[in-house]
């Protein structure tokens, strides 16, 4: 399973090197990962998990009146709770591409949240959020533009998420 994960984000990584004119100077086995290791942790971000749960404003974003389908299916999955009161509903957007808004389940309104190439990794009981997280084993490719994970923090007050450097 770890073996086809690598494969596969290589063989994407190729592919869209070779899209953009610049193939890859390494062969596969010459690939160089990187470990990924913040000096935090979801726990140093924890919120409590309250099961509020107001009906998404469609009307309060502009995603939310083009995705309306995709919001309202995520706000259902139990999987796509969020720091306590929120949801975070993804969708693709092309490959590599994903999208996301954030959904507060108490007043229903749709915030920006920030998009991605690899996924998103998350947690309900905290407010911090992996973008493009790394391969099960913490790695991720090093000469891959669009795979090195980033850290947001969701800031309660202005309902923005914050880049923080691991």
């Amino acid at each position: 399973m770890k073996n086809h994960l690598l494969i596969f984000i290589f063989s994407l990584s190729l592919t869209l090197c070779y899209a953009q004119g610049k193939p890859l100077k390494k062969k596969r086995e010459e690939t160089e990962l990187i470990k990924f290791e913040p000096s935090f942790s979801f726990s140093d971000f924890k919120v409590k998990v309250e099961k509020a749960k107001v009906k998404p404003d469609l009307r309060s974003h502009e995603l939310g009146r083009k995705f309306r389908t995709r919001i309202k299916e995520e706000y259902e999955n139990t999987e796509s709770l969020f720091a306590g009161h929120y949801t975070l509903a993804t969708w693709g957007c092309g490959s590599p591409c994903q999208m996301s808004v954030l959904i507060d389940r108490r007043t229903g309104k749709i915030y920006d949240a920030p998009t991605s190439s690899l996924g998103y990794k998350f947690q309900k009981d905290s407010r911090m959020l992996i973008v493009n997280p790394p391969d099960s084993l913490g790695y991720y490719i090093k000469d891959c533009p669009y795979c090195k994970p980033e850290i947001y923090i969701l800031n309660e007050k202005t309902k923005k998420f914050e880049l923080k450097q691991p």
